[in-house]
């Protein structure tokens, strides 16, 4: 029987760090939205189901491992010069150059998500008014690599289960 346990979750602890090859950049975005910091959306199931008029049913796999990010930054964070910038550069090269790779880490967890192919694929929508506004930049990614991880320690059950499964648990979280 498991044990509930208390997790912790810092949002400051999310990193999103984007570097080029090319220009040897390398920059950790910062001045993220207060409601959102970055949504990782697939582009398409692993798996979809095909069923025949007899129902019978196959899996099939799908290889794409593309995904799209889009990351909310402040009206007044200079990662919107950054990435304005990195996409300006890509779109008057047009070629391989103006790829990047991306970091998405939860330094207070388990998550990892990255991919070293990746573009701006359009600039966000601009607004102004009497509060602090948002540009949602969407970034899309080839090859995501994902760990979708928890924040707690794991129980003596759930390390047993992971070890099952064929994975190691850090000290950190054992």
């Amino acid at each position: 029987m498991s044990t509930q346990r208390l997790s912790t979750y810092a949002p400051n602890d999310v990193t999103i760090i984007i570097s080029q090859p090319s220009s040897g950049i390398a920059h950790i975005l910062s001045g993220f939205s207060e409601d959102s910091i970055v949504q990782i959306e697939r582009n398409a199931e692993t798996f979809t189901m095909y069923t025949g008029a007899d129902n019978t049913s196959t899996r099939i796999y799908n290889a794409n491992k593309s995904a799209k990010l889009t990351v909310a930054l402040q009206q007044t964070s200079s990662s919107n010069d950054i990435l304005s910038q990195l996409y300006a550069n890509d779109s008057e090269t047009r070629d391989s150059t103006g790829l990047f790779s991306i970091h998405v880490k939860d330094l207070s967890g388990r998550s990892d998500y990255f991919s070293d192919d990746a573009y701006i694929g359009v600039v966000p929508n601009s607004n102004f008014a009497n509060s602090m506004q948002t540009r949602e930049w969407v970034i899309h990614a080839h090859n995501l690599e994902s760990i979708l991880g928890g924040n707690s320690v794991f129980t003596p059950e759930d390390k047993a289960t992971m070890a099952a499964l064929g994975k190691t648990v850090d000290a950190r979280w054992a």
